[in-house]
């Protein structure tokens, strides 16, 4: 690995402890900072409301099919040869 010595500190680990600590709390202080952020106008969702309509519908009608019938689509298309 890397042989630098940092000036005036016991060992390399305490940089690394350092910095990991500075970051570590700059996100939790982030973190807190989010959450504790008031919703704003701009960016909250309105809740809709429902709204009930009423439909009118046509009467039901029934078409008798007989049990036999049998329904087949069939679809034909080419394939590129690519």
């Amino acid at each position: 690995m890397n042989t630098y010595k940092f000036a005036n500190v016991p060992s390399n680990s305490s940089v690394d402890f350092g910095v990991t600590m500075l970051v570590s709390m700059w996100f939790l202080v982030a973190a807190g900072a989010i959450l504790s952020d008031p919703s704003s106008a701009y960016t909250s969702r309105n809740q809709a409301q429902a709204v009930t309509a009423k439909v009118e519908t046509a009467p039901a009608t029934t078409v008798a099919i007989a049990p036999e019938a049998r329904f087949t689509i069939k679809v034909e298309a080419r394939r590129s040869a690519s």
